[in-house]
């Protein structure tokens, strides 16, 4: 049987290089411990301030651009039809994906912690501006708002929360290779 030498990587760092089955392996074991937390956690029935806020928030971006808005609470009343903010509508979902994704990629913490720090922030502005885009259709298309509602803005910020995993696993490669030793 022959000995296969180490590689430069184990060499120069001590570690065996991370592999994509142990990526995988910790993601899925993260998203399990994730979600297991926030159902047994309930964090649903407390994010109702959340929700008040962001309702508010998104009722003034579709008044900007004319979509006659009213709010009270987490309900957002338009011409003709009632949208409510639920748990579902900020995000948490997929908030929680991407910081289980950046948390079981191998990287610093340093970079790790700002991954999601601006994946966050991205994501929520995101999510705020796709809220106000439904409120305006709402108010505006109401036979259109289910469409976008259910189809096409959950694909969109499925797309978007790749392209984002994407760009911040490409800046950690990117960073590490700066790092090898030639």
């Amino acid at each position: 049987m022959a000995h296969r030498a180490p590689t430069a990587t184990v060499q120069a760092t001590g570690q065996r290089p991370p592999t994509f089955s142990g990526f995988v392996i910790r993601l899925l074991a993260y998203l399990f411990i994730a979600s297991l937390a926030f159902s047994i956690g309930e964090l649903h029935l407390h994010m109702r301030p959340i929700q008040t806020v962001m309702a508010v928030i998104v009722t003034w971006m579709a008044n900007l651009v004319g979509a006659a808005a009213t709010v009270a609470g987490t309900i957002i009343s338009t011409p003709h039809n009632a949208l409510e903010i639920n748990h579902e509508c900020t995000g948490v979902f997929v908030l929680l994906v991407y910081a289980m994704f950046v948390l079981a990629y191998p990287a610093t913490w340093t970079q790790r912690l700002r991954g999601m720090a601006i994946g966050f922030v991205t994501l929520t502005a995101i999510n705020l501006v796709r809220l106000a885009a439904l409120t305006v259709i709402a108010s505006e298309f109401p036979d259109w708002f289910a469409y976008f509602h259910e189809y096409f803005f959950q694909g969109l910020f499925i797309a978007l929360l790749a392209v984002l995993a994407s760009l911040w696993t490409e800046q950690v490669r990117r960073a590490t290779v700066r790092r090898l030793p030639d």
